[in-house]
């Protein structure tokens, strides 16, 4: 029976493996989450923009106080969506580094099962030789026996 002693490391590899797809998809979910929130501070600059534009129409009465609330709120926002870019680029680093860590083990991974292959294939071989072996010698003994 085939029996490969580093069978724990495989299993090993594996968790670890499936940590660091976890710990990859929680940063492309924190990133999503970020990407639907600048969408949605870039639509209300948009809609603000819009309407300010609409306040501004010739023949209109200009209120000066609105169009500075608008202009304020757009700083705001602009501010805030400066701060979102920034963060989609710290998780950006953070989904490289974590996309390297899945490869490096799954490399690992791959490399202790390759082993596992090779080791079955000589056990294998190992097995077939017993029993050529013994068929030669089962042949052998009928041939000393006549």
């Amino acid at each position: 029976m085939f029996n490969f002693r580093l069978e724990p490391l495989i299993k090993i590899r594996k968790n670890v493996l499936q940590e660091c797809q976890a710990e990859l998809t929680k940063a492309y979910n924190a990133r999503n989450v970020l990407e639907e929130h600048l969408l949605s501070i870039e639509k209300e600059i948009e809609e603000g923009t819009a309407t300010a534009r609409s306040l501004m129409q010739p023949g209109q009465t200009i209120n000066v106080e609105q169009l500075l609330s608008f202009r304020r709120q757009e700083m705001f926002l602009r501010a805030n969506q400066n701060d979102l870019k920034q963060k989609i680029k710290d998780v950006d680093e953070v989904i490289e580094l974590r996309r390297t860590t899945v490869i490096a083990a799954n490399k690992q991974l791959k490399t202790v099962e390759k082993l596992k292959e090779k080791r079955y294939e000589k056990y294998l071989e190992e097995k077939k030789k017993e029993e050529t072996k013994a068929m030669d010698e089962i042949a052998g003994n009928r041939r000393a026996g006549r």
